[in-house]
């Protein structure tokens, strides 16, 4: 049996699961991320942390791909990263090339928001022609789906809906630009208005105590826009929205909604856009991209004939 194995690697875990060829998942692992990005070589820390998990398993012989997500900017043929903020040793290194020689795997690799997006995206009827997600968790994460495809600019950069300027936010970004939304439209800026406002409360209560609260009344109205500007360029038939932020108890998902459609172009794509809620747990990254690893296997992996078999899907 083929086997596909999804790597989610986040600032703070890296995650890792098998899927086999009838589409059932195996193995979640979960680690710290920085057990191997804190080394002197992260790349061979990452290296062993999957050799470790393969050799577990028992099926690194079956594996026909490895797909790695990651948080960061990648080259438009996904070889190479080229910003990785919080493994900054990787940047400007062909990631994916270097590991699959190491492995004596292939490895291929796409932005982490991408797997979450088409995990979503198979949940579907049937995939749309363009669709796009966003997913706010400690930044805001954007995934662009175009012509049934995803959708990487001339330079691998699309889809940073969070590193659009907002006038007046003199907020330094990690990304080393001025007044990024991201800034102001995020989780780490939840984080700190509650270090600032409501220390003794957890910070997933925040806006079940504290949702009418003028701060984050306009964060939530400040995202909407945000969101609504990108409806309006794109014009996508739908809209997923995600992210561990969303899914926070008495996050008031309803008024995200009304703030979105209150400024879409009519009569499209005020009337034509679907609004749905991700189905994102811990595990979504990973599954995600073991089916992304499938998705590219069938893709570019001729099968007998040179014909590449068809994608499955299954809700």
């Amino acid at each position: 049996m083929r086997y596909f194995l999804g790597v989610d690697i986040g600032g703070t875990s890296t995650r890792l699961m098998l899927m086999d060829s009838s589409q059932t998942f195996h193995g979640y692992r979960k680690v710290a991320t920085q057990s191997w990005a804190g080394l002197s070589d992260p790349l061979s820390g990452l290296q062993q942390v999957i050799s470790d998990y393969l050799q577990q398993a028992g099926k690194a012989e079956q594996v026909a791909r490895v797909m790695l997500g990651l948080p960061g900017i990648l080259s438009r043929d996904r070889q190479t990263v080229l910003s990785l903020p919080f493994i900054p040793a990787l940047d400007d290194q062909p990631v994916a090339r270097l590991l699959s020689e190491r492995l004596g795997l292939p490895v291929v690799m796409d932005k982490d928001v991408n797997h979450l997006m088409w995990w979503d995206l198979t949940r579907l009827a049937q995939l749309p022609d363009v669709a796009v997600g966003v997913y706010l968790g400690t930044g805001l994460g954007n995934s662009l789906w175009l012509n049934k495809d995803f959708y990487h600019g001339a330079h691998g950069a699309a889809g940073e809906l969070g590193h659009i300027p907002l006038a007046g936010n003199p907020a330094l970004c990690p990304c080393g630009k001025i007044g990024c939304v991201e800034t102001l439209t995020s989780g780490n800026w939840l984080a700190g208005w509650k270090r600032q406002h409501a220390a003794e409360t957890a910070f997933e209560r925040l806006f079940t105590d504290f949702g009418e609260h003028p701060d984050l009344v306009e964060f939530v109205d400040r995202l909407g826009r945000t969101i609504a500007t990108e409806m309006n360029i794109l014009d996508p038939q739908y809209l997923v929205l995600g992210g561990g932020v969303l899914s926070m108890a008495g996050f008031p998902l309803s008024r995200l909604e009304r703030q979105i459609r209150s400024h879409l172009r009519g009569p499209q794509p005020a009337n034509g856009l679907t609004i749905v809620l991700s189905g994102v747990t811990d595990e979504t990254g990973c599954r995600g991209a073991c089916l992304a690893a499938e998705r590219d296997f069938n893709l570019y992996e001729p099968q007998g004939s040179g014909i590449a078999m068809p994608l499955r899907r299954k809700a």
